[in-house]
């Protein structure tokens, strides 16, 4: 049984989400790192690194994807014309945070900060948290985008919705069914927009519908 609860985690990534504060161009993503990694080691001793036993380092940072030397062998990609493909003749993909048992997590974390859309770096999130050859139950991501002014509005929110949607569906594409099974894993991926003054908004992915709608996932807003 373990310490750690999959609905906790996801509620932390949505805590993150709501309460990052714009403190200009200096942030990046590994800040969001170091702070995940900080809200899960107090409630959790998921870091043991004095302990006698391995099995109580249950949080992977940068856990690979394959990996010879530890004896992983799940998914291999490649960039190939500034896209990303899962391939098997490719390297690793390495994950933000992984976590559970290291050859065999359950869960799969990323995160992205930039200052407007980075289509194909969430495109590649996306795929690695969705590829079957990967362990993981549960697949969580956190993209999220800060703006120097305010949320856009009009036709430029229409734009990034499409922008959501389409990488989506474009990671979808590159899987192909054969490692695509939507339905082999929880999805938690959220996009969140923040402005200059801390006004915010989100999306999430909604399996139902199967496209990405605004708010946080509901598993949390109840």
């Amino acid at each position: 049984m373990n310490d750690w609860d999959k609905k906790e985690i996801v509620r932390i990534v949505c805590e993150i989400a709501e309460s990052t504060r714009p403190s200009g161009l200096m942030l990046n993503e590994r800040y969001l790192h170091h702070c995940f990694s900080y809200l899960l080691q107090i409630r959790w001793n998921m870091l043991d690194l004095i302990g006698e036993q391995n099995e109580r380092i249950v949080l992977h940072p940068e856990w690979p994807t394959y990996k010879k030397q530890t004896g992983l062998h799940y998914g291999r990609y490649r960039k190939e014309n500034g896209k990303y493909m899962p391939t098997s003749k490719g390297t690793a993909g390495f994950i933000d945070f992984a976590v559970g048992n290291y050859a065999e997590p359950e869960i799969g974390v990323e995160f992205s900060l930039k200052h407007g859309w980075s289509n194909e770096e969430i495109v590649y999130d996306f795929l690695k948290l969705m590829d079957k050859n990967n362990s993981f139950s549960t697949s969580i991501s956190l993209n999220m985008i800060f703006r120097k002014g305010k949320l856009v509005r009009g036709a430029y929110l229409g734009d990034l919705q499409n922008h959501i949607d389409d990488a989506f569906k474009e990671a979808v594409r590159r899987l192909g069914n054969e490692v695509c099974d939507l339905r082999a894993r929880d999805l938690y991926l959220i996009v969140t927009e923040i402005a200059q003054d801390n006004s915010r908004r989100h999306w999430h992915y909604e399996k139902g519908p199967n496209r990405f709608e605004i708010g946080l996932p509901q598993i949390i807003v109840n």
